[in-house]
């Protein structure tokens, strides 16, 4: 593995360990807050596409992303900016439309994610993890999107697709983990042969 890819390795690892908290955490305050408290849970489904629009931020500055990775992941943060606005104007007053846009902007992420997946694993290796992921956003997103509407999901039924997410991500963070294990002792090696 490169210098430029162990950075990027790096940066990804923090960035996929710091989603799966978050999602975790996420996925219980709706769970909890949904049926009582369902204005918190309307605040926190704001929150959710926010959040990765962040996400997709720190990663577009810190992965130097470029071509078609790049590509997606600006579409991702600009969807997810539209997502947040079309939640907020829904959520309080039409919740299954705002679970209707929640699942629409999970199957375009899902596609989004998917590609990155992809474009990543030809960069960096593996990325099964964010592929799966990319692919279970997509299946998710189409029945929230379409069952959201017909009033068949609730918000709280959005918590166990965070924690998916989450699995994904902590998967992906321990992948990269043993991959910058691996490319830290061959570089041992290589500099004791170097040494000899």
């Amino acid at each position: 593995m490169e210098a430029t890819n162990v950075e990027r390795a790096r940066s990804l690892r923090k960035l996929y360990f710091t989603r799966t908290v978050f999602q975790v955490l996420w996925a219980g305050s709706v769970m909890v807050t949904a049926v009582g408290q369902p204005a918190i849970a309307g605040v926190l489904l704001i929150l959710y596409p926010l959040w990765d629009v962040a996400c997709t931020i720190f990663d577009l500055k810190t992965s130097a992303l470029d071509g078609g990775a790049r590509t997606s992941q600006i579409l991702n943060a600009v969807v997810g900016t539209a997502t947040a606005i079309g939640i907020a104007f829904t959520t309080f007053g039409q919740p299954a439309y705002a679970i209707g846009i929640f699942g629409a902007w999970a199957f375009g992420a899902g596609l989004l994610q998917l590609a990155t997946g992809l474009i990543r694993r030809k960069q960096l290796g593996g990325q099964w993890s964010m592929i799966l992921s990319g692919l279970q956003s997509i299946a998710a997103g189409a029945a929230f999107g379409l069952g959201g509407l017909q009033g068949n999901f609730h918000t709280k039924d959005l918590g166990g697709y965070a924690i998916f997410g989450a699995i994904y991500f902590l998967v992906g963070g321990i992948l990269l983990s043993r991959k910058l294990s691996q490319a830290t002792a061959v570089r041992a090696l290589q500099k004791q042969e170097i040494a000899r």
